[in-house]
Parts: structure tokens; sequence; C-alpha cells
């Protein structure tokens, strides 16, 4: 299988295909490694199993402010079988608290439990081990199969949100809202509008939703 790496990784390139040349005989399903220009990763496999997006501790940190990082997670998960963001320099969630107390826990706790839960893309922290991390995972996932498509290569693309993914996640962004009960109020009500004008009673109605949850999710469009 062959590896590309995002030429914008200029940073990172250069280092990864030097520590692959070193440590060749670790990787003996990897082909080769090429830098190139990639639509929706900074890291992929040329079969479309893997993409990994990766972030500095100062573009994580950024992203939280940002609908991009939002994009991403939907790209990777629309093109990859197993889509990742891999965050450097942190050693888990809690570092990242530590080391940014102008942010509230809560918001990066949200960050990464809404990636995998509403985006099904899970974050993993690093710390400074980015490039044989990433090269171990890649390894692992061969699962001998690459000859059979030997001439196929896979080319990720762009995708736009549809209205439908717009509208989801309008709605998990809402208090007690996940991708089950955003779907429920969808198929119960139809539109964003038809959910913002209807009342708790209304809400209660939705499967899953009791008191609490549809008062916060009325709170949220009528205080």
């Amino acid at each position: 299988m062959k590896v590309y790496i995002d030429q914008r990784e200029q940073s990172k390139a250069s280092k990864i295909v030097s520590y692959f040349k070193a440590n060749a005989k670790k990787f003996p399903h990897i082909e080769s490694i090429e830098v190139r220009r990639l639509q929706t990763s900074d890291i992929a496999t040329d079969d479309g199993n893997i993409g990994i997006e990766r972030k500095s501790k100062a573009d994580f940190v950024a992203s939280f402010c940002s609908p991009r990082l939002k994009q991403q997670l939907f790209e990777l998960r629309s093109n990859y079988k197993t889509p990742l963001l891999v965050v450097e320099d942190y050693d888990g969630i809690m570092d990242c608290i530590v080391k940014n107390p102008q942010l509230h826990p809560n918001v990066v706790l949200g960050v990464v439990s809404s990636a995998l839960s509403h985006n099904g893309v899970p974050i993993i922290f690093v710390g400074p081990f980015y490039i044989p991390f990433v090269l171990q995972l890649i390894e692992k996932t061969y699962d001998g199969s690459r000859e059979q498509y030997e001439n196929v290569e896979y080319t990720p693309v762009r995708r736009s949100w549809t209205k439908d993914d717009i509208k989801m996640n309008v709605l998990i962004g809402l208090p007690y809202v996940d991708q089950v009960i955003g779907a429920r109020l969808l198929q119960t009500f139809g539109s964003l509008k038809k959910i913002a004008n209807a009342t708790e009673e209304e809400l209660m109605q939705v499967p899953g939703i009791g008191e609490e949850r549809s008062k916060q999710i009325w709170r949220h469009f009528n205080d």
C-alpha cells in the first residue's frame, strides 16, 4: 500500500519520509510514502482505508471557534473507512485542559465528545509521537487485501453538506440533543422552523425527549 502526505504539511512531510526510510523494516506493508496535494486529509492511504487530519496544539485550540473543524470531520467521515483526528503536543484531554486555562473544561470535553458521537471521528492525543504513531497505525490496519486491487487507487473528494447535514449540525449544537434525538426531531417536525416554534408539550411528544430536555430545547429558541 502507498501512503500519501499532503504537500501543505511541509513541516512534517520530510520528517515522516526520513523516519520511514530509516525504519522501513518495521513497516513491510507500506510500499512507499509520497508527497502530493490531498483534498480531504493530511495523510491518507491510497486504498481509501485511512484518512488522518493532523492538528498541532495551537491549531486544535483555534479550531474550537471555527466551522472549519466540522467540515474537516465531515470530509474525513465521508471519504475514509477509518477517519482519525490526531492532535500533537497534548498527552490527553486533561493535558489540553490544564494548558489552556482560558478555556472552560466543558469546551474541550464538548469538542472531543462531539467529534466522536456526532461525526464518528475519534480524536487521538499523541503527545510528541505523531510520526511513529501514524506509521504504526497504517501498518497495523493492513489486512492483506490490497493485492486484489493492485491497479485501483482511491481518490477522495470534497463533499458539501446537504440540507439535512446542515439541519443536523444545528440541532446537535442544542442542549441535550445528539444525532438520535436530532433525527427524531426532524422526522417529527420536518424543519428547523417548526422545531423552533414548537411548544414544550409538543417537544415532549418526540420519543426520548422528557420534560427537562424539552424545556432546554424550548428555552434555546425562546429566551
